[in-house]
């Protein structure tokens, strides 16, 4: 459960730090920087409970992964976006 709850905060602090970026294609204006203070928020509670759940290597690890991870795959999520918007128009 905790774990769930960690990986949750982790992929909600990723999303919304893409969602505030200027760069983000996945809506049409991005959000306002004071968003960025809860997504900065959520990574850190994130990486307080995967502190809890594991020995400090493992849990910076685990963190920095997932973070990473759902970095990339959240723009790829825009990229699908499109495509099915492109066929779907044809």
């Amino acid at each position: 459960m905790w774990q769930f709850i960690a990986l949750l905060l982790t992929v909600c602090g990723a999303t919304l730090f893409y969602f505030t970026n200027k760069h983000q294609r996945y809506i049409s204006t991005p959000l306002p920087k004071l968003w960025r203070l809860l997504a900065l928020i959520c990574c850190l509670s994130a990486l307080y409970f995967w502190l809890q759940l594991y020995v400090t290597s493992s849990a910076l690890f685990t963190w920095l992964f997932t973070f990473s991870v759902a970095l990339i795959g959240i723009p790829l999520l825009s990229l699908s976006k499109k495509l099915c918007s492109a066929k779907g128009g044809s």
